[in-house]
């Protein structure tokens, strides 16, 4: 409170009004000790040309990136034993969602056994055609004819393709329970008796949507679950044509979050409104490796438009309002501070233009512009 009244009374002492065309009454200068500076936390930048493009505030929510969401879908058709997992619930990869019976895997089971015989049958028959060919011409000549070893040769080369044809078979089999049995979102299980197949997440994610139930049936047709991986997602803002059309993708979006403000920027501006809203998407992909934004959540956001405009840019928190007049402090010298309308062009809230009023290079105080201010409130109140 001390400190207070020696800056109050240093500015009384400097304190020469001065009327502007609107009469407004403003002192020549503001005078402070370097105690009271300290004390204030006073700041000065320096005012130079530049450009800021407008601001258009928003509500967003988080969405999963589509291109990171997976769809889980049976390999084969049977009924859901278990359920191991709820929407919402954090899952790694590899990790179990469901299990079910597995009569697809029974029958494939099967195929398998008699492809495999067949397979046996075909190569015994073909090594059977080949003893009989290599005994032909061994006798050819003498005890057989040439016609017969022909017709054994032609025996031969159609158990050879007969052969091929059951290998064929028991390799695209063989493929099948490796790329559909078991592959990155199922795994069946290896005991031969055993029909139990189970869901597995093929990445770190969160599950999105469950649709089934315990003695559900399941088909490859149905969609199980969805899991996204939220290493990435979309923030995505519903806006007017009117508005979509000032913006434009690659500018810049902010997004504030209990953890602070994050920066990205715009992908796509969808080119149509939705025809039962009326309303066009902008969507912005922003990286999540800690998982701290969390599909459905609603945040406050703002986008940046394409037009900008030009002129001496300050910070926002310099400009002070006293009456119905921008005002910002020039600094004089270390202990004196001269206060000046401004005409402000545009304020987005970090950085203001001003249109008239200031020259490149002038001295701008920035944090602690409100104490000047109060301390001019409390001279003109001590005066009257």
């Amino acid at each position: 409170m001390k400190g207070r009244i020696l800056l109050y009374c240093a500015v009384c002492f400097c304190m020469s009004p001065l009327a502007n065309a609107e009469d407004q009454i403003l002192p020549s200068v503001v005078a402070l000790d370097m105690a009271a500076i300290k004390n204030e936390g006073i700041t000065v930048t320096f005012a130079k040309s530049g450009k800021v493009s407008r601001i258009l505030p928003v509500i967003s929510r988080v969405m999963p990136d589509t291109t990171r969401l997976v769809y889980i879908h049976s390999a084969g058709s049977g009924k859901v034993l278990d359920v191991l997992v709820q929407p919402g619930t954090s899952v790694h990869k590899g990790q179990a969602l469901l299990r079910y019976q597995d009569h697809s895997l029974h029958g494939a089971r099967l195929q398998a056994i008699q492809m495999r015989a067949a397979l046996t049958a075909a190569i015994a028959s073909r090594n059977d055609a080949a003893a009989a060919v290599l005994r032909a011409k061994q006798l050819v000549g003498q005890t057989l004819s040439l016609a017969e070893l022909r017709r054994r040769q032609d025996i031969l080369a159609q158990a050879d393709a007969t052969m091929r044809a059951r290998q064929a078979d028991v390799d695209t089999l063989g493929h099948r329970f490796n790329e559909e049995f078991n592959s990155s979102s199922e795994q069946s299980s290896r005991k031969q008796q055993d029909e139990v197949s189970t869901l597995i997440s093929p990445v770190d994610g969160m599950v999105q949507t469950l649709d089934t139930s315990v003695a559900a049936d399941l088909t490859p047709t149905t969609n199980v679950a969805s899991v996204a991986d939220l290493s990435d997602v979309w923030i995505v803002s519903d806006i007017t044509p009117e508005q979509a059309a000032r913006l434009q993708p690659g500018g810049l979006q902010t997004t504030e979050t209990n953890d602070g403000a994050i920066t990205s920027r715009i992908d796509t501006v969808d080119g149509m409104a939705n025809p039962q809203t009326g309303l066009v998407r902008v969507i912005s992909r922003v990286s999540n490796p800690t998982g701290v934004l969390v599909p459905g959540m609603v945040l406050d956001a703002s986008l940046t438009e394409r037009d900008s405009v030009t002129g001496m840019v300050v910070p926002s928190d310099a400009i002070q309002k006293i009456d119905v007049h921008n005002v910002v402090f020039v600094q004089v010298d270390k202990t004196h501070y001269r206060p000046v309308m401004v005409n402000i062009a545009l304020d987005d809230g970090k950085h203001a233009v001003v249109s008239s009023g200031l020259k490149e290079g002038e001295a701008v105080v920035s944090h602690g512009s409100f104490a000047l201010k109060s301390i001019i409130g409390l001279a003109g109140m001590d005066a009257d």
